[in-house]
């Protein structure tokens, strides 16, 4: 895949969870340190698809602009001022909820995130939209989102 880009560097991944405040789960972390997103701006207009439902993942320092950008519009009935959390991982919310985290971007300006909030979904992939708010995604985990990566590639051989 010539438009990914190589890994990510150890100090940016750091400075991303810093900024988050939260741990970020172990395989999203192995998939940054295997490759540090898409340069979806060199694709041109080529369509590269490489997360399902069109979806581009995002380098880390992507990821933390997103991120930034979005924490500043937290839900009400979630995020609280000492940031922390009323709702468990995987409740849906409107419209953002700073315990996400964005791994993907989809051409229509759609988000794919980690939720980072406690509980027993703690790490599943969730969808966001501006105009939704963020709701659950097909995928339990990131792992899943790269089993399903590596199957197509296999299949494509």
């Amino acid at each position: 895949m010539e438009a990914t880009w190589p890994p990510a560097l150890a100090e940016h991944l750091e400075r991303l969870q810093t900024r988050v405040g939260l741990e970020l789960p172990p395989e999203l972390l192995t998939w940054w340190a295997l490759m540090d997103g898409f340069d979806d701006h060199g694709a041109g207009n080529r369509s590269v698809e490489l997360i399902p439902k069109g979806y581009s993942p995002l380098s880390v320092a992507h990821a933390e602009e997103e991120y930034a950008r979005q924490s500043q519009y937290p839900d009400p009935n979630c995020c609280t001022p000492e940031g922390t959390h009323r709702k468990q991982a995987g409740a849906n919310g409107f419209p953002y909820c700073t315990a996400v985290l964005p791994i993907g971007r989809a051409i229509d300006g759609g988000l794919l995130c980690v939720d980072l909030r406690q509980g027993e979904r703690h790490g599943v992939v969730m969808e966001w939209y501006a105009s939704e708010g963020i709701y659950d995604s097909d995928w339990a985990s990131v792992t899943e989102i790269l089993d399903e990566i590596a199957e197509r590639l296999d299949s494509e051989r």
